[in-house]
């Protein structure tokens, strides 16, 4: 079945047939009456814009998706929250050096400053609440979070990933604070702010905030994910917004990316959006504030990507082609950083040549193994074949010279204690070179109850066989499996939990790490009765 295809009034055809056949081709696989799909918009220089529409917006009434269809944006969302935040500052309203307890007294004083500017770029060190509720026993998606239940988790965290301003580290936490400093400063709710300031101006008159989810929005296409060979809901039950949450369709995010090429925003805000984030030794993330800055194909690409449970989006712009591309889609299924540059290539010049050099045979020896990140969690398996080091999801590492090598869009490189991986967005990961346990050991010693009061979560540790398994107190049909990794490490679906123990051996507690968590400590109150 071909592409079902929409071209709203007014707006342009393709620029050649061959384009548009291109097009439909990249998103064959989303097209048709039983999947979701998504809607693209796109324009070059000052050329009317295009808008096209695959798949379905409900697939239990059978509506297909349309160029007016209204998705989340996830985390292209944050350079919306970003730019209100910037147009305070500039108004003088707010400070990018203001200490955030200056509006939020709740949070802890970690002995060091975190700047509204550490929230804009994710240098602040602050936990990822939306980690952080995993380990509750109710992860996000099953209650209804608010920002306040944000506010509330984060401030009774006792610690940081790393100090303010060290480095940059990803973390949602930044930017649900500033909605919420966005109201104490202003008494205007940033939906508000935002609608007056923003989205009236721009023409987006089909955007807004999902801060009530019960609200009815006309158009909106249902999120869905994976079931097996189907899909089922995925719909983002929560109030939570500034990090996410901006509810939009293709044209409108597409005049928020021309309004950024244009600089309609006026200088002072298009260019702190744009700005690379500057560390405390010196160093310059490839992030601004609210804005990836990287490259594609050798030419410059800022733009934002996101996820909301059962929607993905893309928005962003190739400044020298003055092309710029808005992607929605509403199921999980799509990869956005590559659909979005399937159709971005038709219109960029072709890549510089990179040469393919062979992996040396020292290199394929010494390298495969295991390695876990250090801080945040993260496992990278490699072993080589075919000439080539390669990871366990098939990914292929392009040799460049002794220890460093090219992995998607960032750089592998082997260091004494493991390898560090250099991500496009300037972020670091490190990871430490591990041996994968041979025998699990006596698990039914690690049996207990292990509380946090971080994040007020009460669980029992029991064993399973040859794995443990983990139950909330209070929701016991919400029980976790873990299997045996390395030497105190279970690996559970998207953390890694390890074992603490005492001088003697003995087990005391537990530690938790997620991509975006650090180290969430559980202590052991009571050892289960044999």
């Amino acid at each position: 079945m071909r592409a079902m295809i929409f071209l709203a009034a007014g707006l342009s055809v393709l620029a050649s047939s061959a384009q548009a056949d291109a097009i439909d081709d990249a998103f064959a696989p989303w097209t048709g009456n039983d999947r979701p799909g998504c809607t693209i918009a796109m324009a070059r220089a000052d050329d009317a814009p295009t808008v096209r529409a695959y798949g379905m917006a409900d697939l239990e009434r059978q509506v297909a998706l349309t160029p007016d269809s209204v998705f989340e944006s996830g985390s292209v969302a944050k350079q919306v929250t970003a730019a209100a935040v910037l147009m305070l500052v500039e108004d003088g309203r707010l400070s990018l050096a203001d200490d955030i307890r200056k509006y939020l007294p709740e949070m802890p004083d970690y002995g060091a400053t975190i700047t509204i500017d550490h929230l804009l770029t994710h240098t602040s060190g602050l936990r990822d609440w939306s980690d952080l509720v995993d380990f509750t026993g109710w992860p996000r998606y099953s209650r209804a979070y608010s920002n306040a239940d944000a506010l509330l988790i984060l401030s009774r965290q006792r610690a940081l990933n790393h100090r303010p301003g060290e480095r940059f580290a990803y973390t949602n936490s930044g930017y649900n604070l500033l909605a919420i400093i966005v109201e104490r400063a202003t008494g205007q709710s940033l939906a508000a702010l935002t609608a007056e300031r923003l989205f009236a101006p721009l023409g987006m008159t089909h955007s807004g905030w999902r801060d009530d989810y019960r609200r009815i929005v006309p158009n909106r296409a249902v999120g869905y994910v994976r079931d097996g060979d189907g899909f089922r809901l995925g719909m983002p039950m929560e109030n939570a917004h500034g990090s996410g949450g901006m509810l939009t369709t293709a044209a409108d995010l597409l005049r928020w990316v021309q309004a950024l090429e244009r600089g309609t925003l006026g200088p002072f805000v298009t260019h702190k959006l744009e700005e690379p984030a500057t560390l405390d030794d010196g160093r310059t993330a490839a992030y601004g504030r609210g804005l990836v800055l990287g490259r594609y194909r050798g030419q410059r690409e800022i733009f934002h990507n996101g996820g909301t449970n059962g929607y993905q989006a893309w928005a962003g712009r190739y400044p020298e082609q003055r092309l710029s591309i808005a992607l929605l889609c509403n199921g999980r299924t799509v990869g956005p950083d590559t659909q979005t540059r399937k159709v971005a290539a038709l219109h960029l010049p072709e890549p510089p040549a990179r040469a393919v050099l062979a992996t040396p045979a020292d290199e394929l020896h010494a390298r495969p193994g295991l390695y876990i990140g250090r801080d945040g969690f993260e496992i990278i398996e490699l072993d080589a074949s075919d000439g080539a080091l390669r990871t366990a999801n098939g990914g292929v590492l392009a040799f460049v010279a002794a220890g460093r090598y090219r992995l998607g869009t960032g750089e592998i490189r082997f260091t004494a204690a493991g390898l560090e991986r250099h991500l496009a967005d300037g972020e670091v990961r490190a990871f430490d070179r591990a041996e994968r346990l041979a025998a699990a050991g006596d698990l039914a010693a690690l049996a207990g109850r292990y509380v946090s009061d971080e994040v007020n979560g009460r669980y029992d540790l029991e064993r399973d066989g040859s794995s443990l398994r983990l139950t909330p107190v209070d929701r016991p049909e919400a029980t976790l499996r873990l299997t045996p990794l390395v030497r105190d490490g279970f690996l559970g679906d998207g953390y890694l939990m390890r074992v603490r123990r005492d001088a003697r051996g003995r087990p005391i507690g537990l530690r938790f790490q997620t991509s975006r968590v650090y180290a969430l400590d559980f202590v052991r109150v009571a050892a289960a009765a044999r």
